[in-house]
């Protein structure tokens, strides 16, 4: 899958480096141009073109809001993060009116930040390999509901990721360790395996031990297809 392209829309040169800073960290993103207000972000958004905009609301000349109406109208073939303070009811709902496919507040975390680019890129990816959908995969790729999405998860485990490793499970059907799956996914080894043992304690996944000539029995995971014939 090729980069993501990502234009930055903010006016906060500290808040700017931030998300730049962030986007560094996750894999298949590329920051292509930064907007200080909303007029300069509708001439980089025909000009450029990304595919993905983080937009900002409290902005001079032109305001977030406006930059979203416009695109729609123009239609401009960019997909909107809003990132801003502004959590007000009606600015919500107007950016959710708009088509806006997430909405995060000032102070953020880099977990937040990450899990919803994640998001984005796992529903873009299944949109571009499929010609249609069957209902439950709609949904899971729309996070109404997923094999997971009922279960409160431990601190530590955030969803995205986690329905990120499930479908690499589903994927690829045969049994991985926890080092296979943390390179076939993006993340550290350790990580890979806490959410395995998750699911295993879950009954998500299955698990055997391939023993070797020397050294500890090494644990192999595999996505439990009984799982889903049993609903």
């Amino acid at each position: 899958m090729k980069d993501i392209t990502v234009l930055i829309v903010e006016d906060d040169p500290m808040v700017q480096e931030i998300n730049r800073r962030f986007i560094s960290k996750i894999k298949d993103f590329r920051v292509v141009g930064f907007a200080n207000n909303g007029d300069e972000a509708l001439e980089m958004v025909q000009r450029l073109k990304p595919q993905l905009m983080l937009l900002d609301v409290f902005m001079a000349k032109t305001d977030g809001l406006t930059v979203l109406k416009e695109i729609r109208k123009i239609g401009a073939n960019v997909d909107v993060i809003l990132i801003t303070a502004d959590k007000t009811v009606d600015t919500i709902h107007e950016a959710i009116r708009y088509g806006v496919i997430d909405y995060i507040i000032k102070p953020f975390k880099f977990e937040r930040f990450k899990e919803a680019l994640l998001h984005y890129q796992k529903m873009k990816e299944h949109l571009e390999n499929k010609d249609d959908f069957q209902q439950q995969d709609l949904d899971r790729i729309l996070h109404i509901k997923s094999d997971i999405s009922a279960v409160e998860l431990p601190k530590g485990l955030n969803r995205t990721t986690l329905e990120l490793v499930v479908d690499y499970l589903k994927k690829y059907p045969e049994f991985h360790t926890s080092v296979e799956l943390s390179k076939a996914v993006g993340i550290a080894r350790v990580t890979a395996r806490r959410y395995l043992e998750y699911l295993a304690n879950q009954k998500i996944v299955l698990v055997e031990l391939e023993y070797g000539s020397v050294g500890r029995p090494v644990h192999r995971y595999k996505y439990n297809g009984s799982a889903d014939k049993a609903k």
